[in-house]
């Protein structure tokens, strides 16, 4: 039997191939994003991580309260946090995976 702790909840991976050469650019831009989203209602977490054998490849790990607090966040005007230099230093477009967060060490389960 599995326990949700919030069905409300939601998750994502995204996978960002940046232009050779280019991913520790990438990786610092979206430290730079995730700053931003500090405090963000609803943004449960939000990290980067940069691949241990692609260098030009960087992973998004989110989980959000609900969908409507990342669509919010992620439509916001982040401009200012270097989103549309993220967009600059892709190679192609980002890859998303879709999840539902059920719990474990880290993941708040207020």
């Amino acid at each position: 039997m599995s326990s949700v702790q919030d069905p409300g909840r939601v998750g994502r991976y995204v996978r960002m191939v940046a232009q050779p050469g280019r991913g520790a650019a990438l990786a610092d831009t979206l430290l730079r994003v995730a700053e931003g989203l500090r405090g963000a209602p609803g943004c449960e977490l939000y990290v980067i991580n940069l691949s241990a054998d692609e260098p030009d490849t960087v992973w998004v790990t989110e989980v959000w309260a609900d969908e409507e607090a990342s669509d919010r966040a992620l439509s916001a005007d982040l401009g200012e946090v270097g989103i549309g230099e993220v967009l600059e230093l892709l190679a192609g477009p980002p890859e998303l995976v879709d999840l539902r967060p059920l719990g474990g060490t880290g993941l708040a389960t207020d």
